[in-house]
Parts: structure tokens; C-alpha cells; sequence
């Protein structure tokens, strides 16, 4: 409750584009267990065929929850 995005619940995959390799500071309680995947082309570029890389990507991933 002392956190502004407290109503946001627990993210399972985060993807960021531009080939930057950090979250600066994005959900930094909701996204611990979060998966990562970047995409090296700029928001503008972002396709549809860059977000079913990233699910098919994150469908093959063993999730452990930091276990």
C-alpha cells in the first residue's frame, strides 16, 4: 500500500526494446521473478513478429521463481 503500483500484480515477462539490458527502475517489486527479453529494434520498429518471438521465446523457459 506504501507503493504506487502496488495494484499491479506479480509480472511474469518483461520485454525491452532498443537492446538496452536494464529496467531502470520499471516495477522493481512486481518484476523479482520476471523473465527478460530484449529486442534490439526501437519502439517505433516494434513489430507484432517481435512480441510472438518473445512469447514463444518465454513458453520454453523453466519457471522457477528465483528456486
Amino acid at each position: 500500500e506504501l507503493i504506487h503500483s502496488a495494484p499491479v500484480s506479480r509480472v511474469d515477462l518483461i520485454i525491452r526494446w532498443g537492446g538496452r539490458r536494464r529496467l531502470s527502475g520499471f516495477l522493481p517489486v512486481q518484476s523479482i521473478y520476471a523473465d527478460f527479453y530484449v529486442v534490439d529494434a526501437y519502439w517505433p520498429d516494434f513489430k507484432a513478429e517481435h512480441l510472438f518471438d518473445a512469447l514463444e521465446w518465454y513458453s520454453k523457459q523453466d519457471i522457477t521463481l528465483g528456486g
